[in-house]
């Protein structure tokens, strides 16, 4: 190895240390010095010197964050300290009731404080720095959360966010107290950020994300850190699991891992009692629309890291910690305008567009008015002064008209008698709410089946964005689903914005999409009443698309109709499925087209864990829902899309709507959380 030059090892070690200064003041004070152009000349510098002596690169430079090479499959990693979820409270009784607790397990008159501080809303992770003898502490390791006991190595990932040291110039003194430092905390994209990223991706005809935890969460997980290097990703650390041993408090704790040079939200506040948190919590609330990043509620917990030692644990929480979930914002707006969208049944949906306004940190300019019976008892008209609400990943909505403020001159909104879209008349079949449109052939409808059938869930067909959908559809390129397989790069190059390139990657996508097995594919046809769970349960007795054309819409009922938990209306809604004569052609298209592998069924373990039980999941996860209803049916349950008499579980993640757990109360179901699940299943440790 080539003999470092000293004059030139402190030259490379001054840049090193002045652009890691500026990093820190730009992505975690937000308070930078100098300009993007200046920085970029330090950036060149250090860039020009390593290439000329590669004997001084280390991996603390600025330089070695992006990997070469995309990785393969994420690697598993068992932690040795599991992270735990919290225990949500929504009331002031929820919090009295958690300081009642506290008491109770704590010495009669002992004393104590918490720390409250934002509960972030992003992709949670864990970071291991590796102390040297000298007390430097180097990146080694980044695992994200999953079960809490084991997550997925994403350590290339992580070291693309710039505002995360690669090495800590740390205490010397530490190395005798720790051999690592563990830090968890949650991996961000700021509002402003993921604004510039979704106007990049609608430009690409790309699906915008939902919102700025999707972003993060999605970008964790990619193989090619080159890519993820391009996403503005940042991080805030929380929690030093070392802390009891180098401080007394949780407070102290995060005031040193600001002080060695690692990003925090700077946000936490002190607070004696809980009168104390609830005014806290107060103001959070009222800052929060302020904040650059995404924040759903408050984390509290006991400071005093020996007290939290003594409450401990349950199975599923920490006795000494909290998140309070913020109630669901609602502002009032003027109604513009009312458009109708039309879906991929034909239903027709009343959107209002509104004066944009500020709602959970995003601006809003629209909000569903989900059918015209609603239009009609809201009278809501174009105009008026209207509350919207939105509630997690719920589209924002209506809630209610003021009518005190209605100006003069409104006129009520028409319920329409034709599609917009069309021009053909609309039903209304039976006792449904919803107006439809029954043109098969309707623009529309073909649009939304077909971002339906190439969905994530259902065909998996990427580069097949919203923009190009259009583009099909409006050329006669595509009819219906079962066209995508006739597409060429010769066909799809006249497009706009669709070179050669472009189009081999979507032509490659959709030929390989032939390979999903056919559950995904009666995933992807929407057949009313049957989502994933059902789709695989009717796979499992009707393998394949050639069987399922073979027994015909009776003969594929018959054996529906021994399903468990399928009713009379899933039975006939797959029935008059197949039976139309349109569907039926475009079934006859795909087997032509060789799309779809035959099913193979999982065995039952009916020694499994679960065997004889269950479960209806819901609500955002930890995990994909797909694999948590695999592990499910691996240990012998049974998976319900919607809760049934049946039912012997509804796992309730975040963000859970008020449908479901209605009906687990009136229909005497158990309601457990997902690290109750982890544990049933045995995949959870201490």
């Amino acid at each position: 190895m080539k003999q470092v030059d000293p004059a030139l090892e402190a030259r490379h070690a001054a840049l090193v240390r002045e652009i890691q200064a500026h990093i820190h003041r730009y992505y975690v004070l937000d308070d930078p010095a100098v300009t993007d152009a200046d920085y970029d000349k330090l950036y060149r510098q250090l860039v020009a010197l390593e290439a000329e002596h590669p004997e001084l690169v280390h991996p603390g430079s600025p330089t070695q964050r992006v990997g070469d090479v995309p990785r393969g499959d994420l690697v598993k990693y068992e932690r040795p300290v599991r992270m735990y979820s919290l225990d949500n409270a929504y009331s002031e009784a929820d919090l009295r009731a958690f300081a009642e607790r506290v008491v109770r397990g704590l010495r009669d008159g002992e004393t104590y404080s918490y720390v409250a501080e934002p509960k972030l809303d992003g992709a949670s992770i864990e970071i291991v720095y590796a102390v040297g003898k000298n007390g430097r502490a180097t990146l080694s390791m980044v695992s994200t959360r999953g079960d809490g006991k084991v997550g997925e190595l994403v350590t290339e990932n992580v070291k693309t966010i710039k505002s995360l040291p690669l090495v800590l110039d740390v205490d010397p003194g530490l190395a005798g107290k720790v051999e690592q430092l563990t830090l968890r905390g949650e991996v961000v994209i700021y509002r402003k950020d993921l604004d510039v990223i979704n106007a990049d991706r609608e430009a690409n005809g790309e699906e915008p994300f939902a919102n700025p935890r999707n972003a993060a969460s999605g970008s964790l997980r990619m193989l090619d850190p080159r890519v993820v290097a391009k996403r503005p990703l940042r991080v805030s650390l929380y929690q030093l699991v070392e802390g009891p041993k180098l401080h007394a408090s949780h407070a102290e704790s995060l005031e040193w891992i600001a002080s060695i040079g690692l990003p925090t939200h700077r946000r936490q506040v002190a607070c004696a009692s809980i009168d104390d948190v609830l005014a806290a919590i107060e103001d959070f609330d009222r800052a929060r629309g302020g904040y650059p990043f995404e924040t759903d509620g408050v984390v509290v917990k006991i400071d005093d890291y020996r007290q939290q030692s003594i409450l401990g644990e349950t199975a599923k929480f920490p006795r000494w910690a909290i998140a309070y979930k913020f109630a669901a914002e609602r502002v009032a707006t003027k109604v513009l305008g009312i458009q109708v969208q039309v879906g991929r049944t034909g239903a027709l949906t009343p959107v209002a567009d509104l004066e944009p306004v500020q709602l959970a940190g995003t601006t809003v300019s629209r909000a569903s008015l989900h059918n015209f019976d609603r239009v009609t008892s809201f009278d809501v008209r174009v105009g008026d002064f209207v509350e919207i609400e939105k509630a997690g990943e719920i589209i924002p909505q209506v809630i209610r008209v003021l009518h005190d403020q209605r100006p003069e001159g409104t006129e009520p909104t028409p319920v329409p008698t034709v599609c917009p879209e069309c021009g053909t008349p609309v039903v209304r079949a039976g006792e449904e709410v919803a107006l439809k449109c029954p043109n098969r052939r309707c623009p529309a409808v073909v649009r939304a089946a077909l971002h339906y059938f190439s969905r994530r869930f259902a065909m998996d067909i990427d580069h097949l964005g919203h923009s190009l959908i259009e583009q099909l559809v409006a050329s006669g390129l595509v009819a219906d689903v079962a066209d995508l397989y006739d597409l060429t790069v010769e066909r799809l190059v006249g497009l706009e914005r669709m070179a050669k390139k472009s189009a081999s990657k979507v032509v490659q996508e959709v030929e390989a999409s032939k390979a999903r097995p056919f559950d995904r594919l009666l995933t992807a046809l929407g057949i009313p009443q049957i989502g994933q769970v059902a789709a695989k349960q009717l796979a499992e007795e009707v393998h394949s698309l050639e069987l399922l054309l073979e027994l015909g819409a009776e003969g594929v009922a018959a054996k529906a109709g021994h399903i468990h938990g399928f009713g009379p209306a899933m039975v006939d809604a797959i029935r008059a499925w197949i039976a139309d004569v349109d569907n039926r052609a475009v079934l006859e298209k795909l087997r032509a087209r060789g799309v779809s592998v035959p099913y193979q069924r999982a065995a039952v373990a009916e020694g499994g864990p679960l065997f004889g039980k269950s479960f209806c999941v819901t609500g955002v996860l930890t995990r994909k829902r797909e694999d948590v209803h695999a592990d499910i049916r691996a240990a012998g349950g049974e998976v319900h899309d919607s809760v049934k008499s049946g039912t012997t579980y509804l796992v309730a993640g975040d963000k859970v709507g008020a449908t479901k757990l209605d009906a687990a109360r009136k229909k005497g179901v158990q309601v457990i959380d997902e690290p109750t699940l982890m544990t049933m299943l045995g995949k959870t440790g201490g």
